[in-house]
């Protein structure tokens, strides 16, 4: 299976933003940093430590991603600070995001790799934990994360309709995290014969328990982060793809015929519910700060962003890696964001109420 790198930045894109926002304050900066703002923000900057803050365990594609980023990002930003990629799991990316909305320091120094499940949990997530949504800002998406479920090529579930017709064991994480969420959304929602193994500390761990046989596939996963980490798979026909768990789907898996979830719905509330699930994806790969950031800082720090999502080398970089670079802006980020929140009421109650979670 192969990937192809895709590039939907252009020049003018952040331009087109900013017009469309008013030409906010965030913009105005951005667009004329080149006097005593770019010095301002380069004199901060210089000498100082960059963290990204991954929001999960090391080893899977979100990691990949992170990483990545770190390694050209600190070139684009004014002042040339060293960045430090840094793991911090737990919660399906609440840690992560915590610490950058709550208790890092609000100066730009801190910047989170976390999931859009995360920006989504205090609308889809168990009403019980009592989630607040937290007040970011965003640099940008890397590119969406289109899920999927894979299998081991011996299971007893070789395509989707078998999925509604035999059992399948399935590798999760906990509660909160994309395995354990999608999975569940595909039991209850469609009546996927799933039966979910939870527990797994990362998709790392998953992906060794499908190598050892302890479990037979697994769903909500990235579809990249699979090509990207497992390539084995695809070249050894180890495992497969057979259902893709996004609204639009994957172009490659398009191309070879892997049904969508949705196609199974059987009803208009069944559709919407599977929507504004899968609405995140088309944020996938967020990257935050603290709300409080220095408006100069903040918009240093999103043009750094998505002039690395165009730096030839990190492109380079992620054709090797296979991993694809979509990337959107961060209002871009915040406008589907914000899309989500204002879902059907009613969709978002039968949703929470088919994971589990009740009203």
């Amino acid at each position: 299976m192969s990937v192809t790198v895709r590039h939907r930045f252009t020049a003018s894109s952040f331009s087109r933003v900013c017009g469309a926002l008013l030409l906010t304050a965030p913009c105005l900066i951005a667009m004329t940093t080149g006097g005593t703002a770019q010095t301002a923000v380069a004199e901060f900057y210089k000498g100082k430590s960059v963290y990204i803050l991954v929001g999960t365990a090391a080893g899977g594609g979100f990691d990949a991603y992170g990483r990545m980023v770190a390694r050209h990002l600190g070139k684009h930003i004014p002042g040339n600070p060293t960045i430090i990629p840094q793991n911090l799991d737990g919660g399906g990316g609440w840690r992560a995001t915590q610490r950058v909305a709550m208790t890092a320091p609000p100066d730009g120094t801190t910047i989170g790799a976390i999931l859009p499940t995360t920006l989504l949990d205090p609308l889809i997530g168990d009403p019980r934990k009592k989630l607040e949504r937290f007040d970011l800002a965003f640099l940008g998406s890397a590119s969406k994360n289109l899920q999927a479920c894979f299998v081991r090529t011996d299971a007893p579930v070789q395509s989707a309709q078998d999925l509604f017709e035999k059992e399948l064991i399935v590798g999760a994480g906990n509660a909160t995290s994309t395995t354990f969420g999608f999975s569940t959304v595909l039991k209850n929602v469609l009546d996927a014969k799933l039966k979910i193994t939870a527990g797994y500390t990362g998709n790392a761990q998953i992906y060794v328990a499908m190598d050892r046989g302890e479990v037979q596939g697994m769903c909500g996963t990235s579809i990249i982060g699979v090509i990207s980490m497992r390539a084995n798979w695809f070249q050894d026909k180890f495992a497969r793809a057979i259902l893709q768990e996004s609204i639009t789907g994957h172009p490659d898996l398009n191309a070879l015929g892997v049904p969508r979830a949705l196609s199974f719905a059987k009803t208009d509330e069944q559709r919407q519910m599977l929507e504004v699930y899968y609405s995140q994806q088309e944020f996938g790969r967020p990257y935050i700060v603290n709300v409080k950031t220095p408006p100069d800082r903040l918009a240093a720090l999103q043009k750094a962003f998505m002039d690395t999502m165009r730096d030839p080398e990190l492109l380079r970089e992620s054709e090797k890696l296979q991993l694809d670079i979509d990337p959107i802006t961060g209002p871009e980020v915040a406008a589907l964001v914000a899309k989500a929140y204002a879902s059907s009421p009613e969709a978002v109650a039968k949703l929470r109420e088919a994971m589990g979670y009740g009203h």
